[in-house]
C-alpha cells in the first residue's frame, strides 16, 4: 500500500490506490470520481510519493484554494512519522500573498511590477538578506529548517520573518530538493508562471508527476486565465499616458481603437452584448491608425514599459492594452469575441472556449497526472474538455463509502427557477416551502440560490424561528471566515439557516464537519446566464463533440449542484436531507448526471419524508 499513512484502508481506497499504481507505473494520466469520505488525498500520496522517490520525480499537488493545502501537508507529516521517510515538502502560494511589505491592495499586474523595480534598484531588504551573487547564509538556515519537517505557508513566513528574508525566494530555493511542491492552479496551468516557476526549479516537466485536487474547478479556471478584456476607460487611460509622456502620436492612435470599438457598439442597448469579428477589428485598426497591427502593438507594448519607469508606478494601462490587442490576433478556433454595454461602458473580450488548449500539451509532458473530485462526473466529459487523451487515460469512480440509510434526498416538482416562469408567485411558493421544511430540520440547514438576486427575493419571506445568515456578493476573506465561525459555533438549541449560491464560497470547499447541517436545500438549477459566452460555449463544445448542450451548460450546472449537496454529510457518523427544489433535476437530461449510487425520490411531500427521518433516533445508526 506504499506509504499510506494509516492503519486501516477504507472502502473505495483500496481499489483508488491501486489504480494510482497502474497510472504512474504506465505513465498515464488518471481521472477520478472519489466521493468525501473515501480519504483521496492519503490514497494518492501514499503512491505518488513512493514513485516519485524511487523515481527521482518531483509530486506537484495542486488545489484551487490556499486553504486546501493544509490536509495535504499534513498529511505528508502523517506518511513520515509512520514509515520513518524524509519526505521534503514545500507549501507555495502566490508571491504576493507571502510579501512582508503587505500589499494585497494591488493587482497582480500590479503587485509583479512592483517586486520587479523594487529587486533591480536593490530597494527590498527582505530580497537582499534573502539573496545576493548567490542565497546568503541566513537564507540556506532556513531552507534547510523548512526541509527538515513539513511546514504550512504560514510557519514559513515566520521562519522568514525572524531574518527579514523573502519567503518566496526561499521556498523556490528550497523547491530545488522538494519531493513534493503543494502549489495552486496557476503555478502550472498559466504558461507564463509555470515556465518561471520551473526555470527557478531548474527541471522539467517530464519529471514532474501532477495532482490536480478538486478537478472539476479546472476546465473553469483555465479558461479564465486565458481569457481577457478591454474597457474603453482603459483605453483612454493608455491615451493620457501617451499624452503625458509625449507620444501624441500613439494617444491619437488610442482614441482611434476607442472610437472603433464605439462604433461596433451602435444599436446596443445597456446590458447587451454581441460578436466581433477577429478579422474586422483587426483591419479596422490598422485602417484607422495607418499603422500595421503587429507594428501598433509592439508600439503600446513599448509605452507602457516607458510609463512603468516612471518612480512609484506599478499599473501601466497601455500594457494591458497591448497584451489585449495581442491576444486578439491570435487562433480564431477556440476563442470567442464579445462586445458588451452595462451601465453604458463598453467592454470587449476575447473570451477562451477551449482549456485543452493550455491543457494537452502540459498533461502529454508530464510523467503522470491524476485529477481528482468529489464531483468529477461525467469522467468521459473532463477527459474530451481537457484534452487528457483517451488513450493514454484510465478513468475510474468509486461509491459513497457512507451508509445509504443516513442520507435522504428529495427532488420536490411543482416548482422552477426557469427564466419563463420566474414570478412573484414562485417565489412566494418557495418561500412558504422552506419555511415548512425548516420547522420539520431540527438543526442548522443550509439553502443555496442559483443567483444573488434570488437569494434576497426569496429569504426575505422565509418565517423561521432560527437565525437566517445570508452570504453577501463580494464578501472578503475575513468576512466569509466569521460568518462560517457564527454558524459553527452555535451551541445546542441555537441553531441557523445559511443562505448562500450555489458555486459559492459557502457551497463548495468550506468543510461543515461533525454533523454542521441537518439539511442541505437547494433552490433551482445554478445554470450558467444563457449570454453570448455561455451560448458560444455551447456551440464550440457541439463542434468539437457534438456534445455542447450537456459540456457547455447541462454538466456544469449539476457539479454545482452536486457540490453544495455534498456539504451536508462529510463522515460516516453525519445524517442528513438534501432537498433539490426544481422539477427539472427529475428530467431525464439532469437526472442522469448524478453517481449511480445516490438515490433520489420524487416527492410532492417532502414534509413527510422530514417528519419520518428526523423521527428516528441517532442511535440507531
Amino acid at each position: 500500500m506504499g506509504f499510506f499513512p494509516y492503519a486501516t484502508v477504507r472502502g473505495g481506497q483500496s481499489q483508488m490506490i491501486v489504480d494510482c499504481k497502474t497510472a504512474l507505473e504506465s505513465k498515464s494520466n488518471l481521472l477520478v470520481h472519489a466521493p468525501t469520505g473515501i480519504g483521496k488525498t492519503a490514497a494518492v500520496l501514499s503512491e505518488s510519493l513512493e514513485y516519485a522517490l524511487k523515481n527521482k520525480l518531483t509530486v506537484f499537488f495542486l488545489t484551487p484554494k490556499h486553504t486546501q493545502h493544509t490536509i495535504v501537508v499534513d498529511t505528508v507529516q502523517n506518511i513520515r512519522e509512520k514509515h520513518n521517510v524524509k519526505i521534503k515538502l514545500i507549501d507555495l502560494i502566490g508571491k504576493q500573498w507571502m510579501c512582508p511589505h503587505k500589499v494585497c491592495e494591488l493587482t497582480s499586474q500590479e503587485f509583479n511590477q512592483m517586486c520587479k523595480a523594487q529587486k533591480k534598484d536593490e530597494l527590498c531588504e527582505f530580497y537582499n538578506n534573502t539573496k545576493r551573487a548567490k542565497l546568503t547564509n541566513d537564507a540556506v538556515d532556513a531552507v534547510e529548517n523548512i526541509l527538515s519537517h513539513p511546514m504550512h505557508n504560514e510557519q514559513v513566513q515566520l521562519v522568514c520573518a525572524e531574518k527579514k528574508l523573502c519567503p518566496y525566494e526561499v521556498l523556490l530555493a528550497a523547491g530545488r530538493s522538494a519531493d513534493i511542491i503543494v502549489c495552486d492552479y496557476f503555478h502550472i496551468f498559466s504558461t507564463g508562471v509555470r515556465e518561471a516557476l520551473f526555470a527557478k526549479l531548474d527541471m522539467e516537466l517530464s519529471f514532474a508527476i501532477l495532482i490536480v485536487d478538486e478537478a472539476h474547478n479546472l476546465p473553469h479556471r483555465i479558461r479564465s486565465i486565458m481569457s481577457n478584456s478591454i474597457g474603453t476607460k482603459s483605453l483612454k487611460q493608455a491615451g493620457v499616458e501617451a499624452k503625458n509622456l509625449g507620444f501624441r502620436e500613439l494617444a491619437h492612435d488610442m482614441s482611434k481603437i476607442s472610437d472603433i470599438v464605439k462604433s461596433f457598439s451602435k444599436g446596443l442597448r445597456d446590458g447587451g452584448e454581441k460578436y466581433i469579428d477577429r478579422l474586422e477589428f483587426h483591419d479596422e485598426v490598422q485602417y484607422k491608425t495607418k499603422v500595421e497591427y503587429d507594428e501598433l502593438t509592439k508600439d503600446i507594448e513599448s509605452l507602457g514599459m516607458e510609463v512603468l519607469k516612471i518612480p512609484n508606478r506599478y499599473r501601466s494601462y497601455s500594457q494591458a492594452v497591448a497584451k489585449f490587442l495581442k491576444r486578439w490576433a491570435g487562433p480564431e478556433v477556440g476563442y470567442s469575441r464579445i462586445l458588451s454595454k452595462d451601465h453604458n461602458q463598453l467592454k470587449l473580450s476575447h473570451r477562451c472556449m477551449d482549456p485543452s488548449i493550455v491543457c494537452t500539451p502540459i498533461f502529454q509532458s508530464a510523467s503522470s497526472s491524476i485529477l481528482m473530485s468529489g464531483t468529477l462526473t461525467p469522467l468521459h466529459m473532463y477527459t474530451d474538455v481537457l484534452g487528457v487523451g483517451a488513450k493514454k487515460t484510465i478513468e475510474a469512480a468509486y461509491p459513497c463509502p457512507f451508509p445509504q440509510e443516513n442520507r435522504l434526498s428529495l427532488i420536490v416538482p411543482g416548482y422552477t427557477t426557469k427564466y419563463s416562469e420566474r414570478t412573484d408567485f414562485m417565489w412566494r411558493k418557495y418561500a412558504l416551502l422552506i419555511t415548512q421544511c425548516l420547522r420539520e430540520i431540527p438543526g442548522n440547514a443550509a439553502v443555496f440560490f442559483p443567483s444573488y438576486s434570488l437569494l434576497n427575493e426569496i429569504s426575505s419571506a422565509f418565517k423561521t424561528e432560527k437565525e437566517i445568515i445570508c452570504e453577501r456578493q463580494n464578501m472578503s476573506k475575513e468576512e466569509r471566515t466569521n460568518l462560517f465561525k457564527k454558524i459553527s459555533q452555535k451551541t445546542f438549541g441555537d441553531y441557523s439557516v445559511l443562505c448562500g449560491v450555489s458555486a459559492g464560497s459557502f457551497a463548495e470547499g468550506l468543510d461543515f464537519a461533525d454533523n454542521l447541517l441537518d439539511a442541505v436545500i437547494i433552490v433551482g438549477l445554478p445554470l450558467e446566464k444563457p449570454d453570448l459566452e455561455t451560448q458560444s460555449l455551447i456551440e464550440y463544445y457541439d463542434f468539437k463533440f457534438e456534445r455542447g448542450f450537456d459540456y457547455g451548460y447541462i454538466y456544469p450546472a449539476m457539479n454545482r449542484t452536486l457540490q453544495a449537496a455534498g456539504r451536508g454529510i462529510r463522515s460516516e457518523t453525519d445524517r442528513g436531507v438534501i432537498l433539490l427544489l426544481d422539477e427539472r433535476f427529475s428530467w431525464m437530461n439532469y437526472k442522469k448526471c448524478f453517481p449511480t449510487d445516490h438515490i433520489f425520490y420524487i416527492t410532492e411531500e417532502p414534509v413527510k419524508y422530514l417528519q419520518r427521518f428526523f423521527s428516528i433516533e441517532d442511535d440507531q445508526f
